[in-house]
């Protein structure tokens, strides 16, 4: 189960990485705030935000596995 996630998140990053170049920015608090009320009432848009986002910390955690 670990590893359909690992793989799963390492493909995304992959993919993300190629369209762009580069990580997207990470969100101001405000922001962060903003999406974060959103998706808890259950907004998926607002909470594929909030992950694409933090893909950046995502990357930094997996590197230290």
């Amino acid at each position: 189960m670990l590893t359909a996630v690992w793989l799963m998140l390492s493909n995304m990053l992959y993919s993300l990485q190629l369209q762009s170049g580069s990580f997207p920015k990470p969100l101001t608090a405000k922001e962060e705030r903003y999406y974060l009320e959103k998706a808890a009432q259950g907004d998926l848009e607002a909470r594929n935000i909030l992950i694409e986002r933090n893909l950046r910390l995502v990357a930094h955690i997996m590197k230290k596995v």
